[in-house]
């Protein structure tokens, strides 16, 4: 079902846009706006809605305005030599996201059997979306989460394996030695995450936590 909608998507944003990859000017954007993407995206089609401004060389330098947007209508300066042009683009993407298989309640801890992925255009939902499953699996659900919502960052907060206050074994390790001591966390944790914990002698120290307790390596 999702390789049939993810085709059906591809289809149509290919016959109702320009991809305009003919030329190297072209490919150079494509692969600019490619490496915006830290996870695997089906389809990135990008499309000018204004004409692309006369350059002066083949192969310009590239440089997005602002690198922290992904999609949408972004502008790109061109630069040969000292002249620098901009270039007006929209960019739509077609991937995975997260949605409830079914009514999550709050408070309940995900897991693969709370969740399914679907395909579509991320550009017409919120960038606070969950796209990879391993940031939903595992987190408690802040509030009801209704079958087929996309599910958000904003909705989920770390499973905590300690909070604030707990009494914790803590161990120092150094170069042949090890000291194993106790001390009061500071803040909330999940596995795996930094965390302060305060010492039976005052003194307060930073280490990652993990199912033995923190561990604090002494350079």
């Amino acid at each position: 079902m999702i390789k049939t909608v993810k085709l059906i998507l591809a289809i149509f944003m290919l016959f109702s846009w320009n991809t305009g990859l003919a030329n190297p000017l072209d490919k150079q954007i494509n692969n600019l706006i490619s490496q915006q993407f830290n996870y695997e995206v089906d389809n990135i089609i990008i499309t000018y809605p204004t004409a692309k401004p006369k350059l002066d060389c083949d192969t310009p330098v590239l440089a997005l305005l602002n690198k922290k947007k992904q999609w949408g209508n972004m502008t790109i300066s061109a630069q040969c030599d000292n002249k620098k042009k901009f270039i007006q683009i929209h960019v739509a993407v077609i991937g995975n996201y997260i949605v409830a298989k079914q009514t999550i309640h709050a408070g309940t801890v995900i897991s693969k059997d709370n969740i399914r992925i679907q395909s579509g255009r991320l550009d017409k939902i919120s960038s606070a979306v969950i796209v990879n499953e391993v940031d939903a699996l595992n987190h408690i659900a802040l509030r009801n989460i209704n079958p087929g919502e996309p599910i958000k960052t904003t909705m989920l907060q770390n499973s905590w394996l300690v909070k604030a206050g707990q009494i914790i074994k803590v161990i120092i390790r150094g170069g042949g030695y090890e000291v194993a001591t106790t001390g009061k966390t500071l803040g909330n944790a999940a596995l795996n995450e930094k965390i302060r914990v305060k010492l039976n002698s005052n003194k307060i120290v930073e280490g990652t936590l993990t199912h033995q307790g923190v561990i604090i390596f002494n350079k």
